[in-house]
């Protein structure tokens, strides 16, 4: 009897309770959306359940939410763009960005913090994974 078998590649998510290990950072060596963003970003704000600013960093497919799409409250800049990092870099790396406010509100993010996002964030734009 084969009951419980333990996966294949053909289904990863059988594989350690689902874990699936995402796009891993240099400047801090950790999982960049489940060890700083999802911390840093998404409790209260950009959450699956609350999008300010129409923005879900919590779900899969966050690259198609950020990656060349226009914000809906800077527009026609996109939030993440190749060129210029976008309007996400611009928020968290300027203490008074061209339009709106510096995220996370109160700011608090450490220079690995803004570092790993923006490497996250070119790795997204170059169709890497989240």
């Amino acid at each position: 009897m084969l009951a419980g078998c333990a996966g294949s590649l053909e289904n990863p998510e059988r594989f350690d309770g689902g874990t699936q290990a995402g796009f891993v950072c240099s400047s801090l060596g950790k999982q960049a959306k489940a060890e700083v963003v999802v911390p840093r970003c998404v409790t209260g704000c950009h959450s699956a359940a609350i999008h300010q600013s129409t923005l879900d960093l919590e779900s899969p497919g966050v690259g198609a939410r950020l990656v060349g799409v226009v914000t809906s409250v800077c527009p026609p800049r996109v939030r993440v763009d190749r060129a210029d990092g976008g309007t996400l870099q611009e928020l968290i790396t300027q203490a008074t960005p061209t339009c709106t406010e510096a995220m996370p509100p109160g700011g608090g993010l450490s220079n690995g913090e803004i570092s790993c996002i923006i490497e996250w964030t070119r790795n997204l734009a170059d169709g890497g994974p989240e």
